[in-house]
C-alpha cells in the first residue's frame, strides 16, 4: 500500500505540471485573430480567477486600465440566457470599468450620473442582509447573476432576485448591455 502513496503523489505532480503548461498556451493565444477570449480565459474570468478584472493586458487591447484590486467597487456577472452569454463586469470606485464578453475585453468609465447612480443604488441595499444564493427561479433561459459588493458574494438567478438588489444588478446589466 505505501508504493501506491509515492505513485498517487508522482502522477499528481504531472497532472499538475501538464495542467501549469496549458495556462502558458492561453497567454499565447490571447491575441489570437479572432478576438474571443480562450476557453481558459472566459472560465477564469466567471470564477473570478483574476484580480485584474480577467483579462491580461493583450487581451484587453493593451490598454494599462486593468481593475486593481484594491480599488474595486462591485464585480457583476452575468451567465446564460438564449444565447449562453458569459459577461463579467468589474466597476472600480472611480468610476472605471472593464468588461470581459465573448466577443473580448473593453475598457470605459462611466458617466458622473452613472457612477452616481450605482453607488446610491448600492448603498441602499444592505449586502449583509441579503441571502447569499437566491435559486428556484422558473424562468427559461434565464440569467444567473453573481454580484461581489463589499467583500461579500450574492447569486441570483432571473425569477428568484431580492428586491433590493433588483436596481443594482438593473443597472449593472445596463453598463454590460451598451
Amino acid at each position: 500500500m505505501t508504493s501506491r502513496t509515492p505513485l498517487a503523489a508522482a502522477a499528481a505532480a504531472l497532472v499538475a505540471l501538464s495542467l501549469a503548461g496549458c495556462t502558458g498556451d492561453a497567454g499565447s493565444t490571447a491575441g489570437s485573430t479572432s478576438g474571443a477570449p480562450s476557453a481558459s480565459a472566459t472560465a477564469a474570468a466567471s470564477t473570478g480567477g483574476t484580480t485584474d478584472g480577467g483579462a491580461s493586458p493583450s487581451a484587453a487591447g493593451g490598454s494599462s486600465a486593468a481593475v486593481p484590486a484594491g480599488d474595486v467597487l462591485v464585480t457583476f456577472t452575468r451567465q446564460g440566457g438564449i444565447a449562453g452569454v458569459n459577461d463579467r463586469l468589474v466597476v472600480r470606485g472611480d468610476g472605471g470599468y472593464s468588461l470581459q464578453t465573448r466577443g473580448g475585453t473593453r475598457t470605459g468609465k462611466l458617466t458622473a450620473e452613472q457612477l452616481t447612480a450605482l453607488k446610491a443604488a448600492l448603498a441602499a441595499v444592505d449586502i449583509n442582509k441579503v441571502p447569499s444564493v437566491n435559486d428556484g427561479g422558473t424562468v427559461a433561459d434565464g440569467f444567473t447573476y453573481r454580484i461581489i459588493y463589499n467583500g461579500r458574494e450574492v447569486v441570483a438567478e432571473d425569477g428568484a432576485i431580492p428586491p433590493a438588489l433588483q436596481p443594482v444588478f438593473g443597472a449593472l446589466s445596463a453598463i454590460v448591455s451598451k
